[in-house]
């Protein structure tokens, strides 16, 4: 599409102005404020209602002393050749609605605008849907403004907009283009790389978590082995001849029951045994229920005291990281003050270039000087954006610290605390002592009838003293060997504690290991990522004569984050000249107007900066700031 003639009527500053224009290259000169910009605005408003910088509330009423002239419309007419050989013209008025609201004066109450196209009056929604046939607005302004690409478009879209122009690169021609990456068909199984690379990370955590309980779950296991004081094999042999002994005598005690006479009264003897039995078994069952609840409550201080020993540990580790982490913001910090006064102490070298430090002519040190003084302001803006950004770090920093801080005081507070109690508890448990049988009233009580009972025996009483003993001797001998057997079953238990604490060891090691393959696919990943690039970049600029693009950074943690940044010769785009500026966005508008198969007028202002404009597919319009014309001049 060409821009054939161009006519404005009270459009800003320009109250009636006509413009044809021949060829693919046409030069508009004019002194600053004579309505070169002005030019542009009008073109984007008589398509799309918008200026230049994308604003549709701009001033477009033209002012005179400072007022605005009532009464009159605000047009602009443009005439189009397309690009299959049409020629259309197209206007757009906006104008003042009047009224006088109850026979008062006329006021004014609104505006409202009216469109044509080739001279047909036309609705808003047909006149867009017109224009966009023609050319979408989003690709007029990438095609039609030279600095529009690098310096509106943010770079998620011009990234976005490269990707759909060259395509984005299959993962799978990635890996085939290096050998050592032919593994990595084999870990993704299936998902594609930046999904693997999330799942990668959150089975690291999860492992990271597992491997840093484990020693704790060890430790806590073979804390919890009780002390073994005998041998296991005489534990065994002793068991073994104690039951002997118990089958011997409970024969012993057989024979005399067989032959005794009195059998009620030994009847009575018994069944009163067994009470005095029973009351014993109760009294020491009440003394081990006690027992071993004074065991459990200090078992479990000593459990939540350990526990806030790793919490106090954990709060040290973490703040002497956290110191780590401010003495390095602050080295950044120093360095960003450094670079600031560096860079501020620059001066403007009136006699030298400051970019090829060659001599130059007198009237160009004027301009070279605001240049210079435009860069060292912007590079001041950047290194004071870094350093904030490292002052909120800091600031952040030092807030986690007095957070931890004081985790660190409640835990120490509290462990201080439980240490106490495990201490009371602990000596709770050493001092409980065993009951003493033979002071209950209810034990004496029965003892008491039984020696009547044991008195009034006949002449086998005897033979009652005897079996009295045997009792007694069975009972002591069950006795033993229930210690024993009590004492041998800590074998069992330290046996059952070894297979966990193997169980943990193996878990660990294969934990260590699958984190072994998670870090090597991690590694393959992040090479993959850096082929892509490559691959990707040299894909991208290859479509560019001089613009090229850096789609991905590299972080200090050696990982990629997504990017878009234009450069040319090595330089990025905000460290560019003007000059080097216009001639990249040129070089981009002929690829955008390549890849939309569509051409609209370039319009390239501040157009005086350059000096050699690189050839350009499309019609170019060079507004150039010329002290000679009081008014805008074809040339």
């Amino acid at each position: 599409m060409r821009l054939l003639k161009l006519e404005l009527l009270n459009f800003k500053g320009l109250e009636q102005f006509e413009f044809e224009f021949e060829g693919l290259s046409t030069t508009i000169r004019g002194d600053n404020a004579t309505g070169k910009t002005t030019l542009f605005d009008s073109m984007c408003w008589l398509l799309f209602g918008k200026d230049s910088l994308d604003r549709s509330d701009f001033q477009l009423k033209t002012l005179r002393n400072g007022e605005v002239i009532p009464k009159v419309n605000h047009e602009v007419t443009g005439t189009f050749k397309l690009d299959d050989g049409r020629t259309i013209e197209l206007k757009r008025v906006f104008r003042e609605k009047y009224s006088s609201p109850r026979g008062g004066d006329v006021q004014l109450t609104g505006h409202t605008t009216d469109y044509f196209i080739d001279g047909v009056p036309t609705k808003e929604k047909e006149y867009k849907s017109f224009i966009n046939s023609l050319v979408s607005e989003d690709v007029f302004k990438l095609i039609t403004n030279p600095l529009y690409f690098n310096e509106q478009y943010s770079w998620q879209n011009r990234r976005k907009l490269l990707l759909e122009m060259c395509g984005d690169i299959d993962d799978q021609d990635v890996i085939k283009s290096r050998s050592d990456l032919n593994k990595l068909t084999q870990i993704l199984n299936g998902r594609n790389v930046e999904d693997h690379r999330k799942v990668v990370a959150a089975k690291k955590t999860a492992i990271n978590k597992e491997l840093d309980m484990i020693p704790v779950r060890i430790d806590e296991a073979i804390r919890n082995k009780p002390e073994i004081l005998c041998d296991k094999t005489k534990l065994e042999i002793d068991i073994k001849n104690i039951e002997n002994e118990i089958k011997d005598l409970e024969e012993q005690k057989a024979l005399i029951e067989h032959n005794l006479a009195n059998v009620e009264r030994e009847s009575q003897i018994k069944a009163l045994k067994r009470t005095i039995k029973e009351r014993e078994d109760e009294l020491k069952g009440e003394y081990i229920r006690e027992h071993q609840k004074l065991n459990t409550e200090r078992d479990n201080l000593f459990i939540k005291v350990q526990m806030l020993h790793h919490d106090c540990d954990r709060y040290t580790k973490r703040t002497d990281e956290i110191i780590e982490d401010i003495a390095q913001c602050d080295a950044r910090i120093e360095r960003l003050k450094t670079q600031f006064d560096t860079v501020n102490s620059r001066v403007f070298n009136s006699e030298l270039c400051p970019t090829c430090y060659q001599p130059l002519p007198e009237d160009k040190q004027k301009e070279l000087e605001v240049q210079f003084n435009m860069n060292k302001s912007r590079e001041l803006d950047e290194i004071q954006m870094l350093l904030k950004s490292q002052q909120n770090l800091k600031s952040d920093y030092l807030n986690q610290q007095d957070l931890i801080a004081t985790q660190y005081d409640n835990a120490n507070t509290e462990l201080m605390q439980l240490e106490m109690k495990y201490d009371d508890a602990a000596k709770a448990y050493a001092e409980h002592q065993g009951p003493n049988i033979d002071e209950d009233a209810v034990y004496i009580d029965l003892q008491a009838q039984l020696f009547m009972l044991e008195s009034a025996m006949d002449d086998n009483n005897g033979d009652e003293l005897v079996l009295a003993k045997i009792d007694g001797d069975i009972f002591e001998m069950k006795d033993k060997r229930n210690l024993l057997e009590r004492e041998l079953n800590k074998y069992k238990m330290h046996a059952d504690i070894d297979a966990r604490v193997a169980e943990l060891e193996a878990e660990q090691q294969r934990l260590v290991n699958e984190k072994n393959e998670l870090d090597e696919a991690s590694f393959l990943i992040d090479e993959f990522v850096k082929a892509k690039v490559e691959m990707l970049e040299q894909s991208i600029n290859s479509r560019f004569k001089l613009a090229r693009f850096k789609m991905f950074n590299t972080l200090v943690n050696g990982s990629i984050e997504e990017c878009c940044e234009t450069t040319y010769n090595g330089v990025p785009y905000r460290s560019m000249n003007n000059a080097a500026r216009i001639n990249v966005g040129l070089d981009i508008i002929n690829a955008l107007t390549d890849f939309y198969k569509v051409s609209a007028p370039v319009f390239v202002d501040n157009a005086e900066a350059v000096t050699e404009f690189t050839d350009v597919n499309s019609q170019v319009i060079y507004l150039v700031v010329d002290g000679n014309f009081d008014e805008l001049t074809i040339i």
